[in-house]
């Protein structure tokens, strides 16, 4: 008669831990995957900030040149912009692709591709751009004034950070914390995010 008393207690307490049990697991299942969820999202968000950027600047920084300058620019600075706007809209073809990958699992290897076989053409472009620079200062009767090397000079030097930025080494960190934390804390330059997509192509 006593365990028969006792029995329906311990049957008891048995029912209400299968339903506690299953409620934590559920609290632990969420609370793992919020997080991931919000870091998808801001990267998402990021990325679609990037390519937009790049895609902008590609109009805005031509424009701005040719409105500082009067548009009194000879033939030779308008050369150092080609590769400049070139690198901008590989960019913004680059992050635009990455953006999809993340939103619905496209594939990025194509826009990969076609940024990769541009890169020798383009660090040449860019070398002839920085030479075409030096010249214009050393012989100012090339330039159509002062404005006119200016302007050559910022979209020559854009050439050129913008080729190491994508092809080798990550220059750009202010706008992303863990970034900034590591270059502030002595690591150095990672290497760029689309130099690690062409080297997993082989």
């Amino acid at each position: 008669m006593r365990l028969l008393a006792y029995k329906p207690v311990i049957t008891i307490r048995a029912e209400k831990r299968v339903p506690d049990l299953a409620n934590l697991q559920a609290i632990c299942s969420g609370a793992a995957m919020a997080p991931a969820r919000a870091t998808r999202q801001a990267l998402i968000a990021r990325l679609s900030g990037y390519w937009k950027m790049e895609a902008g600047n590609a109009l805005l920084i031509p424009a701005l040149i040719l409105w500082l300058s009067d548009a009194r620019i000879s033939w030779l600075t308008g050369f150092t912009l080609i590769p400049m706007i070139a690198l901008l809209v590989l960019g913004a073809i680059y992050w635009k692709a990455k953006l999809a990958q993340i939103e619905t699992g496209s594939d990025v290897e194509p826009a990969v591709r076609l940024i990769a076989r541009w890169q020798w053409p383009l660090l040449a472009l860019s070398i002839l751009a920085l030479a075409t620079m030096v010249a214009l200062w050393i012989e100012p009767s090339l330039a159509a004034g002062r404005a006119d090397q200016w302007s050559a000079t910022v979209a020559a030097s854009l050439a050129i950070l913008e080729y190491v930025n994508y092809y080798h080494r990550q220059l750009q960190h202010f706008d992303h914390a863990p970034d900034f934390r590591r270059l502030v804390s002595g690591r150095g330059w990672r290497k760029s995010q689309l130099r690690q997509d062409i080297e997993r192509l082989g």
